[in-house]
């Protein structure tokens, strides 16, 4: 029911194929023990089991309005009211009606009623049984699915959507069912498979609906019918280094969602063909337990090799599927929408529709031919400018892809693997998004291919939207990497909030949720667990050795920077009252950076931090180590966090409160201007704006930003003549590691960036506020407020 589902071309299943499934795909028959029903016996909506949700636009935990169209260009308002949603003869009807309705965020055409669970009822793994009969007409969008009761792994769809069943009005004899995962939202990903009703039994008839969700395992049902099962996803939080132990995000509590949605990105909006109104109408709703609980167990997918069918384009014998990585062979140049790609070769796309323009020269970098892609108009879309070449992509295979790449000036490329016009232009990777500066630098990402194999995929540079300069790519590769192993032992980079330790919180990683830790004991008797329920590291320890240091839990490859003040948290527990102790160490353990620090447990789950500054060489493959030894209680441990100590609010008096405190300015001797504090803002005044960007710019000294930290820019702007200026944080040797160039105008906006520096550094936050591209400007006034920057958590 969200975002921009679309179910690519060729995977629908018809009852002849259910039936089979059934056969070949479940191994055992459940036994199922109701635990919570609907039967609408009643004459009226029950307020015990169902709420509504009102209006047209997602909000957040706080009220505020997120997105409209409930993220997916929908046009009806959602009400309470009983001409949308009520009991009538035993049934739930949800009526979609042309009407107007206004609230303070808009006008609608349409309204319809949305009803859920969340706060009432959810349950993890079961079966989930609706019976149910939908409208017909283009632009409507009937839909029965769940959604977590707790974010638990990230906002959508990084927690998980379970569509048990929605449909296509202008569709009729067709049904769908879809999970929706991955990371938040643009990285998010779906796999999901269409059913064909048998003859004459459209969706405009009664139809039992149901999945049966297992660990590790879902399964879609339509009239008792096996049409499909998935059992392959992920989890993934920007703050991780690896996905979350399978077989989340689907480990959770999730509630139930009904709802008749009108027009969006599924069915389109509707036509002179749709009449109103129209209404799905909900028999019952059931939901059930296995009678004794017993689930099947998870099991960890373990893809195996990729093999292509053979009209694939087959990779090369080093095992890149790019051909011509040389680029000896010229471009195919697609200009027009009817022309198709070249599926061997090159290809520099800058279709009409999207007002991009560029060329494409070879150059050679260090003996190797790199193309040089010249934008002449940067058009409105990053797909404005596209560098693509066609790859084959195994469904299950995972896959690097690595290039090196320039340009002449600090700017952004998005790069993608996906599915073409085919495929409903679906992600199979995240959209990278690639910082480009002057200097030539290599970059690479993973992915896993969870839907069908593809074997016109597009490996795609987006060029479009980010001006002119000219960026070089070369050495590209898009190779299979199944099954190879993580390096737990390599040095590690820090991650997005600044934290050094890799799965402190014990979710990550296998099925064991101990990657990138190793448990060390003398005694074969101790384990080290990490159950489901509490996801804490365990240490069972059987014997009582006289030394702590027989039996302790380690992780490698910790990177200490010379001379930076970092704070250790953890909390720990202990069956009864004991000691641990802990430890940094150097790569090969002869070296103590600290006195090993003692930490009391008892049986309470305490916060425990210890501060420490690192006097040694910088080492980033240092030994962060928990000795547990020397008693026989067991040791719990969990959200290990490494962090160097930093100001997370650095900026002052970022509201101009205090006047121009903190703040200094210059202006160059070829510009005309005033700097000034005037209503708590900082106002700019502008009467030639001289030569250079920096003559005339408005800074903030003394910023200490830690590398691998994300940190987040945000600030107010206005200009009573419409320009561009650009923001900087740049050190004392004018090193940028952040820029960017912002449009303003006579409304003022609210900007917010976030960034992660390539270094430890002193820096200084820069409004440059001289020459722009519109030059000559002539007399303004740009007013600045609200700034801040802090360290993101």
């Amino acid at each position: 029911m969200s975002a921009l589902l679309v179910i690519p071309n060729g995977v629908s299943a018809t009852p002849k194929e259910g039936a089979d499934s059934v056969k070949n795909k479940t191994q055992h028959k459940p036994k199922w023990s109701l635990t919570w029903s609907d039967e609408f016996n009643k004459p009226h909506i029950d307020p015990n089991k169902w709420t509504h949700d009102i209006g047209n636009w997602i909000k957040d935990e706080d009220g505020n309005n997120v997105a409209p169209g409930w993220g997916n260009d929908e046009k009806q308002y959602y009400t309470n009211s009983k001409d949308n949603s009520f009991v009538k003869d035993g049934k739930l009807v949800i009526r979609a009606q042309k009407e107007t309705t206004t609230d303070d965020t808009g006008t609608y055409d349409y309204t319809s009623a949305k009803l859920k669970t969340k706060g009432l009822f959810s349950q993890t793994y079961g079966r989930y049984e609706l019976r149910a009969k939908l409208p017909t007409g283009k632009g409507f969008w009937p839909a029965l699915w769940m959604l977590p009761e707790k974010d638990k792994y990230g906002g959508w769809a990084a927690s998980g959507e379970i569509d048990i069943m929605e449909a296509w009005g202008s569709r009729p004899n067709v049904v769908a069912g879809t999970i929706h995962y991955g990371e938040t939202w643009p990285n998010n990903r779906y796999t999901g498979k269409e059913y064909v009703l048998p003859e004459g039994q459209g969706i405009n008839t009664w139809h039992t609906y149901a999945v049966e969700w297992e660990p590790g395992e879902i399964r879609w049902y339509v009239d008792g019918v096996l049409y499909q099962t998935q059992n392959a996803w992920y989890a993934k939080n920007q703050n991780n280094p690896i996905n979350f132990s399978y077989p989340a995000p689907f480990d959770q509590n999730f509630y139930l969602i009904m709802n008749l949605a009108v027009g969006g990105h599924f069915d389109g909006d509707p036509d002179e063909t749709t009449t109103f109104p129209q209404q799905m109408e909900i028999d019952y709703v059931r939901v059930y337990d296995l009678k004794n609980g017993d689930y099947r167990d998870p099991v960890e997918p373990t893809p195996q090799p990729v093999e292509l069918p053979a009209d694939a384009k087959q990779p090369l014998a080093d095992g890149n599927l790019i051909y011509d990585g040389n680029f000896e062979k010229p471009f195919t140049f697609i200009t027009q929408n009817e022309q198709t790609l070249d599926n061997l070769y090159w290809n520099l796309v800058t279709l009409p529709d999207f007002g991009g323009e560029a060329s494409v020269d070879i150059e050679p970098i260090n003996d190797k031919n790199f193309a040089k892609i010249s934008t002449a108009t940067p058009g409105s879309f990053l797909h404005s400018v596209q560098a693509i070449q066609n790859v084959s992509l195994g469904k299950s295979g995972k896959y690097k892809v690595s290039f090196d790449a320039k340009s002449t000036a600090d700017r952004q490329m998005v790069v993608k693997a996906g599915g073409g016009a085919d495929r409903g232009w679906s992600k199979y990777s995240n959209e990278e998004s690639i910082k480009l500066s002057d200097s030539l630098q290599s970059y690479a990402f993973t992915f896993d291919m969870l839907a069908e194999t593809d074997i016109a995929a597009r490996l795609e540079f987006n060029l479009g939207n980010n001006g002119t300069a000219p960026v070089w790519i070369g050495n590209v590769r898009v190779e299979e990497v199944t099954n190879e192993p993580i390096d737990e032992a390599a040095s590690k980079t820090p991650l997005k909030d600044g934290n050094h330790v890799y799965n402190g919180t014990f979710d990550q990683g296998s099925m064991d949720r101990l990657t990138y830790w190793s448990f060390e004991s003398n005694n074969k008797k101790d384990k080290a667990t990490v159950s489901e329920e509490s996801r804490e590291f365990h240490a069972k320890l059987k014997g009582h050795p006289s030394k702590a240091t027989d039996k302790y839990l380690v992780q490698k490859g910790i990177q200490l920077i010379k001379d930076n003040e970092y704070v250790l948290s953890f909390k720990g527990r202990a069956d009864k009252d004991r000691e641990i102790k802990i430890a940094l160490l150097n790569e090969d353990g002869n070296i103590s950076y600290i006195t090993p620090q003692e930490m009391d447990l008892n049986k309470k789950s305490n916060q425990f931090e210890m501060k420490f500054k690192h006097t040694g060489e910088t080492d980033s493959n240092s030994q962060l180590i928990f000795y547990l030894g020397g008693d026989s209680a067991d040791v719990y441990l969990d959200d290990i966090v490494l962090k160097t100590e930093v100001d997370m609010n650095p900026l002052q008096n970022g509201d101009f409160s205090s006047g121009l405190s903190n703040w200094s300015n210059y202006v160059h001797f070829d510009a005309t201007a005033s700097v000034e504090s005037e209503n708590e803002q900082a106002k700019i005044s502008i009467v030639n704006e001289g030569n250079e960007t920096w003559s005339v710019l408005l800074e903030q000294a003394n910023l200490a930003l830690v590398e691998g930290l994300q940190y987040e820019l945000r600030f107010t702007a206005r200009s009573e003549i419409a320009r561009d200026i650009e923001v900087t944080l740049e050190n004392a040797q004018y090193n940028r590691y952040f820029n960017e160039k912002v449009q303003v105008g006579a409304e003022e906006k609210n900007y917010t960036y976030t960034f992660t520096p390539s270094a430890t550094d002193t820096m200084s936050l820069k409004f440059l506020l001289g020459k722009s591209t519109q030059s000559p400007i002539g007399t303004h006034t740009i007013f600045l407020d609200n700034v801040e920057l802090k360290a993101v958590k």
